[in-house]
């Protein structure tokens, strides 16, 4: 019987590690594209943009001081003449942090290549803030700023997680929203989050 246990369980955290290393290969898929096209329509390619990013942007101290830690993908489309046609910020974290983006994007204006194809200018880049010593996914970024934290540490996705789970399950689908969106903002990429958002705002009905 032993045997058995130990072998569902090896089973078990194997199905695990090939679900972990599928999402990581799609988030290393998806900003391998991101990064050709930079190559492509930025002058200098995309570590010229990373490097002019890292230079420029900052984390805002307001920012820093209520903890606002997460991804901002943003949506920019440069047209075949290197104009910027439109800006977007999917995933908004507030508190200066997409103002930073857009001004930084806006001052971009004039370094883009151009194109013969229109399947060449549309981008989305996920850009993410990070506090020191805060606990959270680092996967998806392609562009990332890491400050010192505002003194004491940042809550971890682990906290949001465990209400999310408490308050799903007592079925008080209000409550848990605020932290589910949250979790959106951290990680804009599990679908999961928004399947939950939905759930609640329904109260409960997806």
């Amino acid at each position: 019987m032993k045997n058995i246990i130990v072998i569902i369980g090896l089973n078990i955290i194997f199905i695990f590690s090939l679900i972990g290393q599928d999402v990581n290969s799609i988030s290393q898929a998806r900003k391998d594209n991101v990064i050709k096209l930079l190559n492509y329509r930025f002058k200098g390619g995309y570590y010229t943009l990373e490097k002019l990013f890292n230079t420029t942007v900052t984390y805002p101290a307001l920012a820093k001081a209520h903890c606002i830690v997460g991804i901002s993908i943003v949506s920019i489309t440069v047209d075949c003449d290197g104009v910027i046609e439109d800006l977007k910020i999917k995933t908004a974290l507030g508190y200066g942090i997409d103002n930073a983006i857009s001004a930084f994007f806006n001052s971009t204006e004039g370094k883009w290549n151009t194109c013969t194809d229109n399947k060449y200018t549309h981008f989305e880049v996920p850009i993410q803030f990070v506090l020191k010593g805060t606990e959270t996914k680092t996967d998806d970024a392609l562009l990332f700023i890491e400050e010192d934290n505002p003194g004491y540490l940042c809550n971890p996705d682990e906290y949001y997680i465990k209400r999310i789970e408490k308050y799903m399950d007592k079925g008080k689908w209000n409550k848990a929203l605020p932290y589910i969106d949250m979790m959106i903002r951290r990680d804009p990429y599990n679908t999961d989050y928004f399947d939950y958002k939905k759930k609640a705002i329904n109260g409960g009905e997806l």
